[in-house]
């Protein structure tokens, strides 16, 4: 990569000045010349391509749509561009299909994704009106969208042993700690991290080449502040800790009606976790309201060591506010269970919040609570404030007194709730038996037929049931054509 161009600092002012004439003028005058003007400036030459020094991204405030402008080049008939994801060089994929494609203007706006690479290519297109032919040259930039890492931690580092001897900023909880692991590394951790008041993120910017992080002792990582990981791969052993728990003695500062208010988020993506043998997420027996949980395409497996109580587990009068379960799979294997997936007690408006919201998205789910129920929440159910989200979802062998049920606590027609496209597989005696989710699911929309893993014995939930194939049901990574 030649350079990042991600807002560049030393013509960020003129720039971003720009960038608002740009977006607040219209199409066929962006460049602040009416159609003659511009092709009478400049006329019989062969066009050369607007300099890559010049090109200048922003993205928008949400972090959704990102916006590439670049100088006028009089004499153009408009500028040939493509956008590029990247993440994966060998299969670059045209970004909301923007392949050469002709622009009449000086910008163009498109989505954005986190942690991306992007290659973005343009050249002037030829004015036939003005005799001018197009630029024989592309200019081309290639950027991310990563936050900027703050270290980078060598491999074969006990993370452990590094985070408890690494002077971190008393307080950064405005601020995000990004902690780059190397591609392909490995790593041990020998005990519990705890950043204190340090808002971190520990990852690997190769989505394809991921660190391995494993667990030589009792393991794992405890939150006063927002926690990332992204792209590891953890290997939790025999550690008897929880993978992520609050601290026994909150250093949170934000305190509601006597309860921990964690204003931020524990978001967890492109992981594999493996071998977790105690909770996934545990409050510590503290009143901790975690304002956002995200865990989005990653594999985790389940051992718990004895019967446990949940793998979300926040019920000592705390609550996950937002818990949000996307492309992702959960399986348990082992002699013992949890009682529930998902169990708290707090509701929401004991710290002056809004609402509630629990989602299960296009995510599989394998023998989890297999003699459990999948959800337990004493502050939520029933609450015309809590939401319930639950599609293109497959349950096998989980909660056998009713996923949607259990999922709804046991309250019928909730008028909060939201399905589609879920499938309730039990086990029967000659077989394999569904669910009669009616009066929790009432869309109708429920699938009652075996996905047919290829290996579940062995972790492979690619399915081969026609219609769960067609609907995209399930964990993305385990359709057909993924593999």
């Amino acid at each position: 990569m030649k350079k990042n161009h991600f807002i560049a600092r030393r013509k960020i002012g003129g720039y971003l000045m720009l960038g608002v004439a740009i977006l607040t003028l219209g199409s066929c005058a962006q460049d602040g010349f009416d159609n003659g003007e511009r092709f009478a400036t400049v006329s019989g030459v062969k066009l050369e391509s607007p300099n890559a020094d010049s090109i200048v991204v922003t993205p928008d405030a949400s972090g959704a749509k990102q916006t590439i402008s670049w100088p006028v080049v009089f004499g153009a008939g408009g500028y040939i561009v493509s956008v590029y994801d990247v993440t994966t060089p060998e299969k670059p994929v045209a970004v909301d299909s923007i392949e050469n494609k002709l622009v009449d203007g000086t910008a163009i706006t498109f989505s954005r994704k986190e942690d991306t690479y992007y290659k973005f290519s343009i050249k002037s297109a030829a004015n036939a009106k003005a005799n001018n032919t197009e630029s024989d040259k592309n200019s081309e930039i290639s950027y991310n969208t990563y936050t900027p890492t703050y270290m980078t931690i060598p491999d074969g580092t006990d993370l452990t042993q590094y985070f408890a001897g690494k002077a971190l900023p008393a307080d950064s909880t405005s601020i995000d700690l990004c902690f780059n692991l190397v591609e392909g590394g490995s790593y041990t951790m020998s005990g519990v991290i705890t950043p204190g008041l340090n808002k971190i993120t520990l990852r690997c910017t190769n989505k394809n080449n991921r660190p391995t992080v494993k667990f030589t002792g009792n393991a794992g990582f405890v939150m006063d502040a927002g926690l990332t990981l992204k792209n590891i791969n953890f290997d939790c052993g025999t550690s008897t800790a929880s993978f992520v728990s609050m601290n026994a003695t909150p250093l949170i500062t934000n305190i509601i009606g006597g309860n921990y208010f964690l204003q931020d988020k524990l978001n967890i993506q492109s992981c594999n976790i493996d071998n977790v043998g105690n909770y996934f997420v545990y409050d510590n027996k503290q009143k901790v309201y975690v304002e956002n949980v995200v865990v989005n395409n990653c594999i985790v497996h389940l051992i718990p060591a004895a019967v446990l109580d949940a793998v979300f587990y926040l019920n000592k009068g705390g609550n996950i506010l937002s818990l949000t379960v996307t492309n992702s799979t959960f399986y348990e294997t082992g002699s013992f269970d949890y009682k529930y997936f998902y169990q708290t007690s707090g509701r929401a408006k004991n710290i002056n919040y809004l609402s509630n919201t629990t989602t299960y998205a296009n995510s599989t789910f394998y023998n989890v609570c297999n003699n459990g129920q999948w959800g337990n929440y004493n502050g939520m159910a029933g609450q015309s404030n809590s939401y319930w989200n639950m599609a293109d979802c497959i349950f096998a062998y989980c909660s056998p007194s009713g996923v949607a049920r259990r999922f709804l606590a046991g309250k019928a027609n909730q008028k909060t709730a939201t399905f589609k496209n879920n499938t309730y597989m039990q086990k029967g005696t000659d077989g394999v038996i569904f669910d009669a989710p009616t009066g929790y699911d009432n869309t109708g929309t429920d699938i009652k037929e075996n996905p047919d893993f290829k290996n579940p014995d062995g972790a492979d939930f690619t399915i081969s049931n026609a219609t769960q194939v067609n609907a995209k049901t399930g964990d993305p990574r385990w359709l057909p054509s993924a593999e």
